[in-house]
């Protein structure tokens, strides 16, 4: 088979046959080489079609290929690749909708990646504050450098200690980054106390998706902006998944809590490689004025073009409330399938995501997720690809939907779900 001799060709030459570690992942039960995506379908070099809820883990929010933002990349393609001199019109453009979009948003920055994003918010934090410690919390992800890359998924035994995540993190970053776990107010309120004049800054994902879905408590999100008021620290939130998927403003704007420094990404370029980091203009005035920030790539015209485009169109014509109902719809669905089923088992979710996880009880932090059978899960997907249906095996993870997903996919979903976990189910 094609799959098997170009991942044979690949494993010689790139480490694990893929370019992320997640990425790997998605070789289980077999090699994955994907050759074509269109809309919420995606094809792989056997020619063999799949319904696709990955969706590159959460970017492809129009669906994939979508034409009109391929068009507008196209026409800026026309105009030029790449300026890296001065500032274009489509960059003031751009920046001047997220300010009015994003309530933290009184400045803009543009970055290639996530990771970037946060990195440098971090860095940020640091100038402004004069201050080092930062506070993460257990279960989120904020991308592969030093700062953060830690206790995102640890094992059981080392939660609430500090687990890097890879090997070859300086041990300044151990010493550095304090680990909390997620909703917890009191503790954080205690941490403070005893160390908040060491903070210099704050960040989480409002909705930790790394790990499913944990939603928050308003009052923890509160305590949080509160707290970094009260003893000078600056509060990121990470909402690289979560601004425009479930809201074109961001989840700040509805949980009432706006933040000092936002970054964002995925989503708004439907795929395009972008992100940004957007804030308080007494904060954010420090980027180029001490504070290095930089990138051959970053506020890359094309990428900008397809933003542009990509906002028009979730203003346009109601996308976010449309996969934000169908995900209602699926949650519902499947948590019907499992309790018809008698099932031991749960839906994560939030809006337009929603995660099968094979464990019990109500989902508030990462001591709520690490129990998950993981290799149930693995069947589970594996079983579900079988049938056309795509999306990562990796059990921690979620599925997404796009505005090409309909009622159609979503009764294709729950058929093959409710097959494949009867089968599961049988002795």
């Amino acid at each position: 088979m094609r799959s098997h001799e170009v991942y044979k060709r690949a494993g010689k030459i790139i480490p694990a046959a893929a370019q992320t570690g997640l990425r790997a992942e998605t070789h289980y039960p077999e090699p994955f080489i994907p050759k074509r995506a269109y809309g919420c379908r995606i094809t792989d070099v056997e020619g063999r079609e799949y319904t696709d809820y990955h969706l590159a883990f959460g970017p492809i929010l129009l669906g994939h290929n979508h034409p009109e933002v391929n068009q507008a990349v196209k026409e800026q393609i026309d105009e030029g690749v790449l300026f890296g001199a001065g500032v274009c019109e489509l960059e003031v453009e751009v920046a001047e909708k997220l300010v009015e979009l994003i309530p933290s948003a009184e400045m803009v920055t543009f970055v290639n990646s996530g990771t970037e994003a946060t990195y440098h918010a971090i860095r940020l934090s640091r100038a402004y504050t004069e201050r080092e410690s930062i506070v993460k919390f257990e279960g989120c992800y904020h991308g592969w450098h030093d700062y953060v890359a830690f206790n995102v998924s640890p094992p059981k035994e080392m939660m609430g200690k500090t687990y890097p995540q890879s090997k070859g993190i300086l041990k300044a970053a151990h010493d550095t980054t304090r680990i909390l776990p997620f909703n917890d107010s009191d503790k954080f309120r205690e941490f403070m106390a005893e160390h908040g004049e060491e903070i210099a800054g704050v960040i989480l994902e409002p909705i930790p998706h790394s790990v499913g879905a944990i939603i928050p408590e308003k009052r923890f999100l509160k305590t949080l902006r509160q707290e970094t008021k009260t003893y000078g620290s600056v509060l990121i939130f990470d909402e690289i998944i979560t601004a425009f998927r479930h809201s074109i403003h961001g989840v700040q704007e509805e949980f009432g809590v706006v933040p000092d420094i936002t970054t964002i990404g995925k989503s708004m370029g439907n795929g395009y490689p972008v992100a940004a980091m957007v804030g308080r203009r007494e904060i954010m005035s420090l980027v180029h004025n001490g504070v290095l920030v930089s990138g051959t790539y970053s506020g890359h015209p094309a990428a900008l073009a397809a933003v542009r485009k990509t906002i028009e169109l979730l203003e346009r014509d109601g996308i976010v409330e449309y996969i934000s109902r169908l995900g209602e719809e699926y949650r519902k669905a499947l948590n019907e399938v499992l309790e018809d089923l008698n099932i031991e088992a749960r839906i994560a979710g939030y809006k337009s995501i929603f995660a099968l996880q094979f464990a019990y009880g109500e989902v508030r932090d990462y001591s709520s997720v690490v129990d998950t059978d993981r290799e149930k899960f693995r069947r589970f997907a594996a079983e579900m690809r079988r049938r056309g249906i795509f999306f990562t095996p990796n059990p921690l993870k979620r599925c997404h939907l796009s505005a090409m997903h309909t009622e159609k996919e979503l009764e294709e979903y729950i058929h093959s779900a409710r097959e494949v976990l009867k089968e599961m189910s049988l002795p």
